[in-house]
């Protein structure tokens, strides 16, 4: 009898250990959440940039609420630059040196939007303008400051930081995005544009580069990228993602 209750008693400690075990995020829950800290990372430092360009005291306090939110958020958000490399590994192309993934660009510069179409300073009087960073940096706080406080980064996060690269210097993020600002298009891009809306319901080109005579775009359906063009002369190298 003794034997037996040991027994039981037994299994019921192995269940009990099993269910309390953390659960490892599956690979979709990891990529949403490796692009949500990108895309908070950009949208944050275009805050901060934008904010800090005023100058005076707005500047000061800019620089140190950029340093506090990177202080804080920085092993995680290499961590998620790293993972999210990884998982694009497959849609990349080399360009002047440069490994990029159109996906990331496009992140990049619809997060480096988000920002300035909230903070809007471009319409705002001088006065108004620093009202607008004043409010927006004071809402950054303590209980606002970590990415974590988003839920599905939170419940993430200890798998994300497996993925923390050895090199923790810091640089452009996303790494894939290379640093890419909004560019404008090109003589090529409407005649590709003409081309691709007959190729999907919900086509959308993205330009990666124009210095004429080089161009270089990506063709997206939907979410997706499809394909990377490079240009010369408004001749134009395929390659399918």
């Amino acid at each position: 009898m003794k034997t037996k209750v040991i027994l039981l008693l037994g299994s019921a400690l192995l269940i009990q250990g099993c269910a309390t075990q953390t659960p490892v995020a599956d690979k979709n829950s990891l990529e949403k959440a490796a692009t949500q800290v990108l895309s908070e990372t950009v949208y944050y430092s275009h805050l901060f940039s934008s904010c800090a360009a005023l100058g005076g005291e707005i500047e000061v306090d800019a620089i140190s609420k950029q340093q506090d939110w990177l202080n804080t958020n920085n092993q995680l958000i290499l961590a998620a630059d790293q993972y999210y490399s990884q998982q694009q590994a497959a849609s990349t192309f080399d360009y002047q040196g440069k490994t990029l993934a159109p996906a990331a660009i496009k992140l990049a510069l619809e997060s480096r939007k988000r920002a300035i179409d909230e903070l809007s300073l471009a319409q705002r009087t001088p006065a108004n303008k620093v009202k607008t960073c004043e409010f927006r940096l004071n809402k950054i706080n303590n209980q606002t400051i970590k990415l974590t406080q988003n839920p599905a980064i939170a419940a993430t996060e200890a798998e994300l930081l497996k993925h923390l690269p050895l090199n923790q210097s810091p640089g452009d993020i996303p790494t894939l995005a290379g640093g890419i600002s909004e560019v404008t298009p090109g003589a090529t891009y409407f005649q590709l544009v003409k081309a691709h809306e007959s190729a999907c319901a919900a086509p959308y080109t993205l330009t990666i580069a124009n210095q004429w005579p080089r161009e270089a775009y990506a063709y997206f359906c939907g979410d997706a990228a499809m394909e990377v063009l490079t240009c010369e002369w408004g001749k134009c190298e395929s390659k399918k993602l």
